[in-house]
C-alpha cells in the first residue's frame, strides 16, 4: 500500500508559534539520570510532527531536516497519548488543527492479528525453562 504526500505545502512554523505551544513540551528526558544520547530539542521533534500530521505522510518519508524518524515518532506517541499535541495543534490552528490530530488517530488503530493466527513467535507463557531438547541418537 502506497501513502500518497499532501500537495499542500506544510506551512512553517514561526518563532512566534512555537513560543505559544513551548510550554507544553519538555526538552529533556524524565526520570533519573540521563544516560546515552543527547535528546533532540523538542522544538525540532514537533516541527517534524507537525510536517507530518500536516502532509499526511508515513513518518519514514520524513526529510532529512528533521530527527530521525523513529525518534519523532517515539516521542509523538507519548506527546500524543498525553494530549499535548491535540492541545498544541488546537492552539495554532483551532479546528483544523484539532481535525489533523483526529485523521492521525484514526490512521494509528492498533494492529491486531486476524482471528485464529498463531502468533510469529512464541508466547513467554508458552516456554518452558529449562528449555529441553529431544537429544537425538543417530
Amino acid at each position: 500500500m502506497e501513502h500518497q504526500i499532501s500537495h499542500q505545502p506544510c506551512p512553517a512554523l514561526s518563532d512566534e508559534q512555537w513560543s505559544s505551544v513551548a510550554s507544553l513540551f519538555h526538552d529533556g528526558r524524565l526520570g533519573g539520570p540521563r544516560r546515552g544520547r543527547p535528546a533532540h530539542c523538542a522544538r525540532a521533534v514537533f516541527e517534524a510532527i507537525h510536517w507530518v500530521l500536516w502532509t499526511g505522510s508515513v513518518w519514514s518519508a520524513l526529510p532529512e531536516s528533521y530527527p530521525d524518524f523513529r525518534t519523532c515518532h517515539r516521542r509523538f506517541k507519548g506527546w500524543f497519548e498525553a494530549g499535548l499535541v491535540q492541545q498544541a495543534m488546537a492552539s495554532l490552528y483551532g479546528d483544523e488543527g484539532l481535525a489533523l490530530c483526529a485523521a492521525m488517530s484514526a490512521r494509528m488503530q492498533s494492529w491486531r492479528a486476524p482471528v485464529g493466527r498463531k502468533p510469529r513467535f512464541p508466547v513467554a507463557s508458552t516456554l518452558r525453562w529449562p528449555i529441553v531438547r529431544p537429544i537425538i541418537v543417530r
